[in-house]
């Protein structure tokens, strides 16, 4: 593995147990035993290893994979972003301080979010032409509203909960949590009864 991805790999562990704020570069560099020009060699700053870092949590999300075909696809797709999240938790855990300190990345994750926001409406809407889901285009738009609030500050919740974020099973949890809040607005079937199962029993993911 390059040096640089090893950076990387190296903040985004340090970021995610010790928070951003509390790592400093020279705390990234001594954790790899390298020089701190070594580290600036490759990244200027923490600055720059953070835009890296959003970077590749951006790329990620974009190979989630986006089909629309059944229902279990959009749990699916839900859980992978979820998983993602959790893997750049530092991120979530404090998103609007982040932002502050860090502009330049800001603009990146508004574009992400709508862009994420867009494709949760089609797939909404797509369960609604296929008789699953019930309610207007009012009760959509606000149930839009719901899932990505649970997206973006679940991380945030279970940290004043005093819960360990770096527990995986947060992203079943959240998980849950959405499931739950579009439950009122299903249609009675086996598949919604099944799909219910598979996240209480963690199952939805089949693990290779």
């Amino acid at each position: 593995m390059k040096t640089a991805e090893k950076i990387l790999l190296i903040s985004l562990d340090l970021f995610n147990s010790q928070g951003e704020r509390h790592t400093t570069s020279v705390d990234i560099a001594n954790e790899l035993d390298i020089s701190p020009g070594n580290l600036y060699y490759h990244y200027k700053g923490k600055d720059d290893i953070i835009n890296a870092l959003v970077d590749s949590y951006i790329s990620k999300i974009n190979d989630v994979p986006q089909s629309t075909e059944n229902h279990e696809d959009f749990y699916k797709y839900l859980f992978y972003c979820l998983e993602t999240m959790h893997l750049f938790r530092f991120l979530f855990q404090n998103i609007a301080e982040i932002s502050n300190q860090y502009p330049a990345i800001t603009s990146k994750l508004q574009r992400l979010a709508k862009f994420q926001r867009q494709h949760l409406r089609n797939s909404l809407s797509e369960l609604q032409n296929k008789g699953i889901l019930k309610g207007s285009s009012t009760d959509i738009d606000l149930l839009l509203d719901i899932i990505s609030l649970t997206l973006f500050q679940s991380l945030n919740y279970y940290q004043m909960q005093g819960d360990s974020l770096s527990n995986p099973d947060i992203v079943y949890r959240t998980l849950m949590t959405i499931y739950f809040s579009l439950q009122p607005y299903y249609q009675a079937t086996s598949d919604t009864a099944e799909i219910k199962m598979a996240i209480l029993n963690k199952t939805l993911i089949k693990k290779t």
